[in-house]
């Protein structure tokens, strides 16, 4: 038994149906009648598109809820043809019995021999109603075939989704995976060296990893972009404690980053990639990060001197995988530009909000 909202749901629909179908039924017998209405031609009216045309429709409304319906669940057609002949049968010899007892005149009469009215038998009246029954069972067909393509398109919508959703999880684990182990191995050299700086960067990863466990694996998910600074701010703080020098990277912030929001661990690759293959204990050659929010876009930037040591063997996965994000998150609303030279590397990101603004949907 259905539950009541798809109950109501049911009557509404069959009541919109019905107004509908009597609209176009009497809509278009007034157009193709002469100006000079006569009662008898309302009277006409009313029986042929009034009383017959809601009996048409039942026919129609039965396909549409009973035949139509098992046929595409199924895909048996000595069913489907079953039931449509059942259904003609039954619809027809209904209409014929109540034209032969209220309507004999207006439906079943034929015209006259040696003086005698003559009516169609019930055989007669079958024949002369195939044509009528075709297309009540074609409009049937259509609207069950449009509707069942809508439920099919949103279907495939919706797996779209979840496969697109579980891309970005396993990108996302990948991601948060590499970082770690950079992470963790600069703990690990500041462990080697007794640096007392060993609970700063404890309590900072600490940080780091609640931010980004925070994060739902859904595609759609945005957060501030001022949170996703914070945890970049985060990540180069750990990044000072393990090389010592706190002017070798510089990060300027222009615009309201708190009025915006972007998809969530985007931006931290470009910078975990400067560190990793550029040079990062020079003052004279700092990393350098800028990024410039505002109603159009997302510009950010990261400019790093390279340096032919390579610091770490980790992964190499995560710009790589940042490319894949961005396709998930931002297709078509985004433009990487990678310039490398031999002493210098920078990698520009520009993101085009979304009807020309992004706003967050969570946050710390």
């Amino acid at each position: 038994m259905p539950d009541r909202p798809e109950h109501f749901h049911r009557l509404r629909e069959f009541a919109a149906l019905l107004v509908l179908w009597m609209l176009v039924m009497y809509g278009l017998s007034i157009l193709g009648m002469p100006r000079a209405f006569t009662p008898l031609s309302f009277r006409y009216l009313h029986i042929n598109r009034g009383v017959f045309g809601l009996l048409n429709f039942g026919i129609c409304y039965a396909a549409i809820r009973l035949v139509f319906p098992q046929f595409l669940e199924h895909r048996k057609w000595g069913r489907l043809a079953a039931g449509l002949i059942l259904l003609v049968v039954i619809g027809t010899t209904v209409k014929f019995a109540i034209a032969d007892n209220f309507f004999r005149t207006e439906i079943l009469e034929i015209g006259y021999r040696n003086g005698v009215k003559l009516y169609k038998d019930y055989w007669h009246y079958f024949r002369t109603e195939m044509w009528t029954n075709a297309v009540v069972l074609c409009a049937a067909l259509a609207y069950v075939l449009f509707f069942a393509w809508l439920a099919e398109d949103k279907r495939r919508k919706q797996l779209a989704l979840q496969k697109q959703d579980a891309e970005f999880a396993i990108l996302k684990m990948q991601l948060n995976a590499h970082f770690l182990m950079n992470s963790l191995n600069s703990i690990y050299s500041l462990a080697l060296v007794r640096s007392p700086q060993v609970v700063d960067a404890a309590h900072t990863l600490s940080q780091i990893l609640e931010y980004m466990t925070e994060q739902p694996p859904v595609a759609g998910y945005r957060t501030r972009l001022s949170d996703e600074l914070k945890y970049l701010e985060d990540f180069i703080a750990m990044q000072r404690l393990r090389t010592g020098c706190q002017d070798c990277v510089r990060m300027r912030v222009s615009g309201d980053p708190a009025a915006f929001g972007i998809a969530p661990l985007l931006l931290v690759p470009f910078v975990e990639n400067a560190f990793k293959h550029g040079v990062a204990n020079r003052p004279e050659q700092p990393v350098e990060i800028s990024v410039d929010c505002s109603g159009e876009g997302l510009g950010f930037t990261v400019h790093n001197f390279k340096t032919r040591k390579r610091k770490d063997q980790t992964g190499g996965i995560g710009l790589v995988n940042v490319r894949k994000r961005l396709e998930l998150v931002y297709p078509g609303q985004y433009d990487l530009t990678i310039r490398e030279t031999e002493h210098e590397y920078s990698s520009h990101l520009q993101i085009h909000w979304e009807n020309g603004h992004s706003m967050h949907s969570g946050g710390r």
